[in-house]
């Protein structure tokens, strides 16, 4: 912890700091609220964890998000025993991130909860609240992820909105605001972090701030409106024909319905974008077949997947390979790392190591009259001084997908290109090896070929965050300076 910190903390959590927040209550505290609902879900899934709707007997975390009006009065004693024990500050429910979501729970319970909790609990909230929201203004950053400083600003918004004792804070929230903006969306829409799942939580803070702004017949900044503009594309770029979101940067598919629901409330009609190119992302769209192609570098706040050049295929709203997903719901450390190593994405793995993050790609794109190609190179590798270059090529139909790896420089190393399938998806091996019958539970078949050694393995499937039993085909080789190249071939079948 840093010596400005130490301090802060030792300012924060004296008698003078908690004498000066106050304990009077707001004058007033008027709707309407920030309806934060999807925010809310989408934290769950962006941290890693299943939505909770029932209230959490031991709130440790502080958050609030099952809180909801409706519930209010049915919880009232949970809250009550919370605002007891949690009056004055500490440092861990009140960081920005979890002070702001809770702020915003709160604001819209209270104003919706009406006289379903005690006149003097709802005394105790709103002394709460306004204390909460001076101490968020008199905050700076945060410590968790980058991402989470949405939650802040949107409860100094929201502060600055229903409490006319904050009304003057209002300029300075929106500027905060439009810097994370600039700073975290990027060009193509897409989040400085390059998870799915965060750009789809970010864009639901955004709307909620963007409907409360119009709510109290406010303009929404340019700004704003820009951002989500360009993040809509960008989510719909990464979802396939089911909805959900392909299983890169620690996402799961179990969001397809919070996705719409999302797109909807923003009232976009923005077409999914083909190429993310500044968060490294490629979507080719040919006959009833959906790739998506990992090409991005790993920025500073990267959770760990390590997995360049990794691709994922589905034909309509059947998903036939692709990478092995994110367990939910718990915080298990050994498969947290398993998951997020190379071998567990359709990606080329030398001497069953992982790649280092990924600092330079180059990315080459062609269409042609309904055929797609792309090239993508990357120094994942460095450390055996080998540069991979991937390219895949789709045809017109969607058809016939052919890929090439290439491995350049360094020294003798033995590889592994895998393929994971999706679990509804079985395979087996053609007699004499080499070629792979792949049959997805309905529509036609694919038949893989390459000329190197293949194999047909176990794997595991993650795609909703549950463990499912699934396979992999297996290429191996081995690295012979100064060049090697691999050819593979998925072609459909009738």
């Amino acid at each position: 912890m840093s010596v400005a910190k130490k301090i802060s903390h030792l300012v924060y959590r004296s008698w003078p700091y908690s004498v000066w927040l106050g304990r009077r209550a707001p004058s007033t505290i008027e709707g309407p609220g920030m309806n934060a609902t999807l925010s809310a879900e989408a934290a769950w899934y962006a941290d890693g964890a299943w939505p909770i709707t029932q209230p959490l007997k031991d709130e440790t975390i502080g958050h609030f998000r099952w809180l909801h009006a409706a519930s209010l009065g049915a919880d009232s004693g949970i809250l009550g025993e919370w605002l007891g024990a949690h009056h004055r500050w500490d440092a861990q429910t009140w960081r920005p991130e979890v002070a702001g979501e809770r702020l915003v729970r709160w604001l819209d319970a209270y104003v919706a909860a009406d006289q379903t909790i005690p006149a003097e609990l709802k005394v105790s909230l709103a002394v709460a609240i306004l204390r909460t929201a001076k101490h968020l203004n008199r905050m700076h950053g945060g410590n968790g992820y980058a991402w989470q400083r949405f939650f802040a600003h949107q409860a100094r918004i929201a502060a600055a909105l229903m409490i006319p004792d904050m009304r003057a804070t209002f300029p300075t929230a929106l500027a905060r605001l439009g810097a994370d903006v600039d700073a975290q969306i990027l060009r193509d829409g897409g989040h400085v972090s390059r998870a799915p799942q965060i750009a789809l939580t970010v864009l639901a803070i955004l709307i909620e701030i963007q409907t409360a702004l119009l709510a109290h017949h406010i303009e929404p900044p340019v700004g704003l409106v820009s951002a989500i503009d360009r993040l809509v594309p960008f989510i719909k770029a990464m979802q396939f024909g089911d909805g959900g979101f392909a299983l890169m940067g620690g996402a799961t598919d179990a969001t397809a319905d919070l996705i719409e629901r999302v797109i909807t409330a923003s009232a976009s009609k923005a077409r999914a974008m083909t190429s993310a190119t500044h968060t490294g992302y490629q979507r080719i769209r040919a006959g009833q077949t959906t790739l998506l192609f990992d090409c991005g570098e790993d920025p500073a706040s990267d959770r760990g997947h390590r997995a360049p050049a990794s691709f994922e295929v589905a034909v309509g709203k059947v998903r036939l390979f692709g990478n092995c997903g994110r367990r939910l719901g718990d915080n298990n450390q050994a498969w947290a790392h398993a998951l997020a190593s190379t071998a567990a994405h359709t990606a080329l793995v030398i001497n069953d190591t992982d790649t280092d993050p990924i600092q330079n790609t180059k990315v080459t794109r062609r269409d042609h009259e309904g055929a797609r190609l792309i090239e993508a190179e990357h120094d994942g590798y460095r450390k055996f001084g080998i540069t991979h270059t991937r390219s895949i090529y789709v045809d017109a139909g969607g058809t016939d997908i052919r890929g090439e790896d290439i491995l350049s420089g360094g020294s003798s190393q033995p590889l592994s290109i895998r393929f994971h399938l999706h679990p509804d998806v079985r395979a087996s091996m053609v007699e004499g090896g080499g070629e792979v019958i792949v049959k997805p539970p309905r529509g036609k078949g694919w038949r893989f070929h390459c000329r190197h050694p293949v194999m047909l393995e176990e794997s595991v499937s993650f795609h909703d965050g549950r463990q499912h039993r699934s396979q992999q085909i297996t290429v191996l080789g081995n690295h012979e300076p100064a060049t090697t190249t691999i050819k593979w071939r998925f072609a459909m079948q009738g």
